[in-house]
């Protein structure tokens, strides 16, 4: 996700939010805990509490459209009609799907790998399945750092068959990471070549890179 520091600890979120989760109501609606009576799937139900592990939602043909669930519960995404594995297994939250019933995007909370708390909002391209654009945030586990985001990716070029990845090239990372705001502008490779920001002290600057990340122009005021 991001070229900038903590910005790749958001990476691995991207990853896992392909996400989903909504228990599936066919036919009738069972509430045991409530001692509620059955309702048709056509019918309707006023009810003051709900407690479930995940709920899906489906169309007028039972075709899966949106999905809630915990984390237990959380399904793998489903790309060109097929399951992909899931990279990141601690994800609980809401997830989308498109009209063939592919995994759309989603809304999702997670635990990274170093304790992280993450939470991300992605919405995905459809044609080659890639994270498109994303709202990120990330916590350290003991509270000292934290970034908060949002990025733009390039959709991948077409391949038919099965995917390897939906993580694309980040071309644009606007975020706070730890009191220094940043806009980076990076190529068609990810690497950053604009880098625009007002530090933690106040001091903002302009910065222009090569290709190997040398800042070749540079503009500080104070």
């Amino acid at each position: 996700m991001t070229n900038v520091g903590s910005h790749w600890s958001t990476k691995a979120l991207l990853a896992t939010l392909t996400v989903g989760v909504w228990v599936l109501v066919v036919g009738r609606w069972i509430l045991p805990e409530a001692n509620a009576a059955t309702v048709p799937m056509s019918g309707k139900a006023t009810l003051s509490e709900l407690t479930v592990e995940r709920i899906n939602i489906v169309d007028g043909t039972g075709k899966t459209r949106v999905i809630l669930a915990n984390a237990d519960r959380f399904p793998d995404p489903m790309v060109r009609g097929k399951p992909v594995p899931r990279s990141i297994h601690t994800s609980a939250g809401l997830l989308f799907y498109d009209n063939d019933g592919n995994e759309a995007g989603g809304l999702a909370t997670s635990r990274g790998p170093k304790g992280h708390e993450l939470a991300a909002l992605i919405l995905d391209y459809g044609h080659q399945p890639t994270d498109g654009i994303g709202l990120v945030k990330s916590e350290s586990p003991d509270g000292k750092h934290y970034t908060a985001g949002l990025t733009i990716a390039d959709r991948l070029p077409y391949k038919p068959g099965d995917i390897e990845t939906s993580e694309g090239i980040s071309r644009i990372w606007l975020a706070n990471s730890d009191r220094d705001a940043v806009l980076e502008i990076a190529d068609t490779a990810g690497k950053p070549r604009i880098r625009i920001g007002v530090d933690r002290n106040d001091k903002p600057s302009f910065d222009v890179l090569d290709s190997q990340g040398k800042v070749v122009k540079q503009m500080l005021l104070d």
